[in-house]
């Protein structure tokens, strides 16, 4: 089974790329900056200077400290996925936690549990900035209403291609935890094209939730408006930016 090589004399680049690795259960191991590469297309991670100066060696992978984590995705869909990928999909189950997964020409790559939608977009940003394809394809669960909006609004200024899907197709047997599942059947489902952004017009339900994260963000301290709540449902604040407004 192929390894990903961590090899870097940066200490900790090294501790912290295998810790990560290790924790998504993959197999990873260390070499020597100057050990031979097991095979001519090892995947192997080290600081930009190392792998300036070796990008005829294997499959080199350029990690700093302050990007790591989408190092480690790339380094995971290298190990994973077709070297020449025709099409990428990816699925995202939304809400204020969203599931993400993609596929590689119908190959599960991975799947990540995001903590927001601000996340969920960066880490998407990241995920297509560092991999090579041809066609690209995204796919949401048409639940929690608000949440969808704004990722399928962002995902349209971008240009991309958005299809939503019914979760009632996606969710049977799933608990509400299980983000990542879920994010894998939506991927695998067709939806209907959305072509359009719309206006964000968040439910009471909706406001309700957020004012209650306010009230735990804040420790008991605040909750925060209606009126601010809507704005963290549009995306116009963050809710760390809504409570400072308050206090």
């Amino acid at each position: 089974m192929q390894k990903i090589g961590v090899r870097t004399e940066n200490f900790q680049l090294a501790y912290r790329v295998m810790h990560l690795l290790r924790e998504r259960k993959i197999n990873v191991e260390q070499y020597s900056i100057n050990e031979p590469l097991p095979h001519q297309d090892s995947i192997w991670i080290g600081t930009p200077q190392e792998v300036a100066g070796r990008t005829n060696e294997g499959r080199p992978i350029a990690a700093e400290l302050e990007s790591i984590d989408e190092m480690i995705e790339e380094a995971i869909f290298a190990l994973r996925s077709p070297q020449q990928t025709y099409r990428l999909i990816l699925g995202i189950d939304t809400g204020p936690r969203p599931g993400l997964a993609w596929l590689a020409d119908g190959v599960l790559i991975d799947t990540i549990q995001t903590e927001s939608i601000d996340e969920c977009l960066a880490r998407i940003d990241a995920l297509l900035q560092h991999q090579s394809f041809q066609h690209l394809l995204i796919r949401l669960g048409n639940g929690s209403p608000s949440h969808r909006d704004r990722l399928v609004n962002s995902l349209l200024a971008k240009g991309h291609c958005v299809e939503l899907v019914k979760e009632n197709k996606t969710s049977r047997g799933l608990n509400r935890q299980q983000h990542g599942v879920a994010a894998v059947r939506i991927a695998t489902f067709s939806g209907h094209q959305v072509w359009e952004m719309t206006e964000i017009n968040p439910s009471d339900g909706e406001l309700r939730d957020i004012q209650r994260m306010s009230r735990k963000k804040s420790n008991g301290r605040v909750t925060i408006p209606t009126d601010l709540a809507r704005k963290v449902a549009r995306g116009e604040v963050t809710i760390e930016q809504a409570i400072e407004e308050i206090i």
